[in-house]
């Protein structure tokens, strides 16, 4: 259970340098409306993730774990020339592994794609800050940046979870802002589409509510289509349908998730694992996130987007049997800069400890090997089982109620601190 101490003490760490933050925040905010976001960004990357970098693995001497050890197996065996999908089996999307092993030419050890990681938080951090400009001034952009550098579900994910979930929002914020400065939808539909090949299947996702509101939609179409044809007719002759492999993934059953949670009240007789939920969370996160972006499509488009991605991509966790709760730092930027309200005590606290949460549980339930709950006496079988079940509805309690205000909330400018 070391990691998972590890973790619940790093973070509880970090929200309390976030508590002292938020105390301070006249001062901060005055200290950043002097400063350029751009030299400012890179200060917080030195500081909130190389040095915690170095610290960890450098110094403290700890070895990479977790998702890591695949994304080594991954990255190193592309680095050497092998066919993804034919000669080593991936999750992700065809050209993730070979990312990965570029980087690996400049440092062939796991520690590297940490590394990576950090500097790819840093550019979707980067990006942001374009994206936002027109809505945010420099010193609430900065202050948001700040607090988002500290926050366990992008530190601690980031630096020793080394997760990848940020990249997809980076790719979509990337694509819009291209498309501003070129007037090309072809562009914006070529960047989606390298997104799509480089991260994840579910990417996919938040393309419905996107084509919904293009205005373009022929081009934009016509676009990915040939981006996927090119792809399929490089693809299928040197894997068949082994390209197929990271629609596996959703049979992997994870927790927390509704039916997990709803399993044991109905004796295991709602066919959790099963292919129906996969489409039922499928339907649902899509559902809502397209409603959403119906809802605000008269919004300019980084409010509309940000509050889509969260409603979509945070429903998904909850909704989607194979997601887990890492999936925070996936929704994490807009969470933080458009949805929670800084000056709500409420929503602040609400989601200090949706961070501390989505950060600890899937270590502590993977230590607990995984527990699938058949019947309520499974639950109290164990304190472990309890306080993991416990953890497992406070986090989609918690995810609901953020889904709601990405959602709902009201029709205007962006939250100020």
């Amino acid at each position: 259970m070391s990691i998972v101490l590890v973790k619940t003490v790093l973070s509880i760490i970090l929200l309390l340098v976030v508590g002292v933050i938020l105390w301070k925040k006249e001062y901060f905010l005055q200290f950043f409306s002097k400063k350029k976001p751009s030299v400012l960004l890179a200060v917080g990357w030195l500081l909130f993730r190389l040095l915690p970098f170095m610290a960890v693995y450098l110094l403290a001497g700890f070895a990479p774990t977790s998702d890591v050890n695949g994304f080594w197996d991954e990255g190193s065996k592309a680095s050497l020339g092998q066919v993804v999908y034919r000669d080593f089996w991936s999750p992700y999307s065809p050209l993730y592994a070979y990312y990965l092993g570029l980087w690996l030419k400049f440092w062939y050890d796991p520690r590297m794609i940490v590394l990576m990681m950090t500097v790819m938080d840093a550019l979707a951090l980067w990006v942001s800050w374009y994206f936002y400009r027109s809505r945010l001034s420099n010193a609430d952009f900065l202050f948001k940046a700040l607090l988002y550098y500290l926050l366990p579900g992008s530190l601690v994910l980031c630096v020793v979870g080394a997760q990848e979930d940020v990249w997809m929002w980076l790719f979509v914020a990337l694509a819009y802002l291209l498309r501003q400065r070129t007037g090309r939808v072809e562009v914006y539909a070529l960047v989606l589409a390298l997104g799509l090949l480089l991260t994840k299947a579910i990417l996919v996702l938040i393309f419905v509510p996107l084509f919904l509101l293009e205005k373009e939609k022929i081009r934009f179409v016509i676009t990915m289509s040939v981006v996927g044809a090119a792809s399929l007719a490089i693809l299928y002759p040197l894997v068949g349908w082994e390209f197929t492999q990271p629609l596996d993934e959703a049979k992997t059953l994870r927790a927390p998730n509704i039916p997990s949670v709803l399993n044991p009240w109905f004796f295991d007789q709602i066919g959790v694992g099963e292919k129906l939920w996969n489409w039922i969370g499928l339907v649902v996160s899509v559902g809502i996130g397209t409603w959403t972006a119906w809802r605000w499509r008269n919004a300019d488009f980084s409010l509309m987007l940000s509050r889509t991605w969260i409603a979509l991509y945070a429903t998904m966790m909850i909704v989607q049997q194979s997601a887990y709760s890492n999936y925070i730092f996936l929704f994490l930027i807009p969470l933080v800069f458009f949805v929670v309200n800084w000056q709500d005590t409420k929503q602040v606290v609400l989601l200090l400890v949706f961070n501390l949460l989505c950060v600890v549980h899937p270590s502590y339930w993977w230590r607990l090997d995984m527990p699938k709950y058949l019947t309520p006496s499974d639950i109290w079988a164990s304190p472990a089982f309890l306080l993991d079940y416990a953890m497992q509805v406070a986090i989609i309690v918690l995810t609901g109620y953020f889904v709601w205000l990405a959602a709902k909330g009201r029709r205007g400018a962006a939250q100020v601190v």
